[in-house]
């Protein structure tokens, strides 16, 4: 007989049997399960035909090149050849049926191989009731990145709608391995949420100026009540000893806390302090807000101005030296940013156009004249037509950076802190150029010191250093920049903030840095010992976006993106 069809073999006593040349068997390797290993004194070859289709099979020392067919294989693939080779998916970015997702997020996806560019063309299409519509972009090869396992795609030429759920296809090919396997294709949708806005404040909390609900100190951030606060938070730099603050909601809503002396809190209630947010009127309609001594301004999405507060030095900007305790509109249509300083306002228009009302004893407006009684009731235009943003300190400091990424200063300039390399002076009452180029409209002033970042992700500092407050490792002021360590700083506006003698800085990874004076726990390490940090040290935490620092507090922003 050539044949033997078994199910079992086995010799006598157990032995492996003896079988003649030529012998054919079948049914033993074909099962729909097994348990343990196939096992041989050599290596033996499964012949063509063999299926093997169930999960969990173990099988060592068999050669199997080119000729398995399975059901399901465990793994990533990464070690197969021959027709078991692929091109997987092991992350995708945004994640698949993912819930919240922001613009920032980025599109791509993470393979098990390494990939190269192949061809055809990668589209982001809207969800209509289920099924994929209007392509709203699209992406060719040369708008894609390829880095070893991840192919990531180009920017989004415009936001995605929150709430809106999105289908993203990278065709058959799109990828290919390094020896020319192509990758299959996908197609998989996500939705977009808006992010979660959490703010924590720390530090000083003299009336309630932390907004948690007491006026307990804090030397570690605690957050603010509500998940909903904008990114447009904190435009300007804050003074007034710390004692009020503000912000804006993603709804449009503005709000405030803390001392109400002057009206500085926008409410009709004179003489009070609030230790918790409380809303400013009804509109819904706010964009920005920036906080100044006893006082505070804002703008609107169509571009008005709105001011409230102490206006002895016409600092409203209503052409008056009444104090306002709730918003007053300032003239014109077609404000952009705007920024409040002890006693004076700076606004930057649509234009690109600046202009400065208030104290001008240091020649802090920039419109090249300075001393007592040359306060501006109403705005004045500053020369130039190229503004981008704005600094403005709490002893009548100012800096603005230009479109071109050159950054100028002008006003008080006791210890260097306007960057011009030069003998302290009294005043600068008009915008001169702080060396070097390339400035982003990252920048911040407060007490007599400056920080700025530059568009490579540097980081640079001068003026007093007492406390270590320029991070530069040392006690010594600086007249011109110095660079902190580190070149992964984030060149966002806001995302640097200097405060009396401290310092905070945003990464681009959202880490969150301090060093200066921490004699009342500012810098927010739970701890008031050491007093003093001349070097950045981090703060827990990541997802950080955006930092404010007032007097002897500090506001910061979280963005909380985790699906």
């Amino acid at each position: 007989m050539s044949t033997i069809n078994v199910t079992n073999l086995s010799g006598r006593g157990g032995a492996t049997p003896n079988l003649p040349d030529g012998a054919n068997i079948t049914g033993v390797a074909t099962a729909t399960s097994f348990d343990g290993s196939l096992k041989s004194t050599g290596t033996p070859t499964l012949g063509l035909g063999v299926t093997i289709n169930a999960s969990g099979v173990a099988i060592s020392g068999v050669a199997t090149a080119g000729i398995i067919s399975a059901t399901t294989l465990y793994g990533d693939g990464s070690n197969l050849t021959g027709v078991g080779e692929s091109i997987a998916p092991h992350y995708y970015n945004p994640d698949v049926n993912d819930t919240k997702v922001t613009t920032s997020t980025g599109i791509g996806i993470t393979f098990n191989k390494k990939v190269v560019a192949g061809s055809g063309t990668a589209t982001i299409k809207m969800v209509n009731a289920g099924v994929a519509g209007t392509t709203i972009q699209s992406w060719g090869i040369s708008s894609a990145t390829y880095n070893v396992t991840d192919l990531t795609l180009g920017a989004l030429v415009s936001n995605l709608v929150i709430n809106e759920t999105y289908q993203l296809d990278i065709p058959e090919g799109f990828a290919v391995s390094t020896t020319g396997t192509n990758y299959a294709g996908t197609a998989y949708t996500f939705t977009v949420q808006g992010p979660t806005g959490k703010i924590f404040t720390w530090g000083y909390n003299a009336d309630g100026a932390l907004g948690i609900g007491h006026e307990n100190a804090r030397s570690s951030p605690v957050q603010v009540p509500g998940l909903t606060w904008g990114t447009e938070m904190f435009t300007g730099s804050a003074q007034n000893n710390g004692k009020t603050m503000a912000a804006v909601k993603t709804d449009g809503t503005l709000w405030t806390w803390g001392n109400n002396q002057f009206g500085a809190r926008g409410t009709s209630s004179h003489g009070t302090h609030i230790s918790s947010p409380i809303q400013i009127g009804s509109g819904t309609d706010w964009s920005s807000v920036s906080m100044g001594k006893q006082g505070g301004a804002a703008i609107k999405t169509d571009g008005t101005l709105y001011a409230w507060g102490l206006n002895d030095n016409g600092q409203v900007g209503d052409n008056s030296k009444v104090n306002r305790s709730s918003p007053t509109q300032i003239p014109g249509t077609t404000w952009a940013k705007v920024y409040k300083t002890e006693e004076a306002s700076m606004a930057i228009k649509t234009d690109g156009t600046l202009w400065g009302w208030g104290e001008n004893i240091n020649g802090e407006l920039g419109i090249n004249v300075g001393g007592p009684g040359l306060q501006k009731s109403s705005p004045v235009q500053v020369p130039g037509t190229t503004w981008r943003s704005l600094a403005v300190g709490s002893h009548r400091a100012t800096l603005g950076t230009k479109t071109d990424g050159t950054l100028w200063s002008w006003g008080f300039n006791e210890q260097g802190q306007l960057g011009l390399n030069q003998a302290a002076t009294t005043k600068i009452s008009s915008p001169t150029q702080v060396p070097g180029t390339n400035w982003s409209e990252n920048i911040s002033v407060y007490d007599y010191f400056t920080l700025a970042t530059k568009t490579d992700g540097t980081l640079w500092t001068w003026g007093y250093n007492g406390h270590g407050a320029l991070g530069d490792n040392s006690n010594v002021s600086k007249s011109s920049p110095v660079q902190v360590p580190g070149t992964t700083w984030s060149t966002t506006d806001g995302s640097i903030a200097s405060g009396t003698a401290m310092s905070k800085a945003v990464k681009t990874d959202g880490t969150l840095w301090v060093w200066g004076n921490n004699n009342q726990g500012q810098l927010g390490l739970n701890q008031t010992e050491p007093a003093q940090y001349s070097s950045p040290i981090q703060i827990p935490g990541t997802d950080w976006t955006r930092v404010r620092s007032y007097y002897y507090a500090s506001i910061a922003q979280q963005t909380d993106t985790t699906p």
